[in-house]
């Protein structure tokens, strides 16, 4: 039997320093302070399938099986003024279609706007329930 892989793109690779699109708190050492809607972050390992269902398994008597990644979990470490918040994982379906990571402050914030163009006036397009357009 042949093992075959398929090649993804990853966003980032381990050492890069991202901002991350997630609400983050928690601090260490019982430390108080706010939630971040998002944070700095730099990227020490990424792991991949980390979870049984999520595992390859074969079932069929192939001659060629390809194997695919489905999941990348990414462990960053917070940094610069987040730097008092503790690790965390960060999970992503590959291929990725909805950013989580970006590679500047600038970038995030440009696409957290977009979306609230998208949801001001794509999205309350909503027909009239008497049959009406609105």
């Amino acid at each position: 039997m042949t093992i075959t892989f398929t090649p993804i793109e990853l966003p980032f690779k381990v050492g890069a320093v991202v901002y991350v699109n997630q609400e983050h708190g928690q601090r260490r050492q019982d430390e108080k302070g706010p939630t971040y809607p998002y944070f700095e972050a730099q990227i020490e390992r990424i792991f991949f399938d980390g979870r049984l269902e999520e595992m390859s398994v074969i079932d069929q008597p192939v001659d060629v099986y390809e194997l695919k990644v489905a999941t990348a979990v990414y462990e960053l470490k917070p940094i610069g003024q987040y730097e008092d918040l503790v690790k965390m994982p960060l999970k992503l379906k590959l291929p990725v279609k909805e950013p989580k990571l970006f590679g500047s402050e600038q970038e995030l914030k440009d696409y957290l706007k977009s979306l609230e163009h998208i949801e001001q006036h794509v999205i309350p397009f909503k027909p009239d329930p008497e049959g009406e357009l609105s």
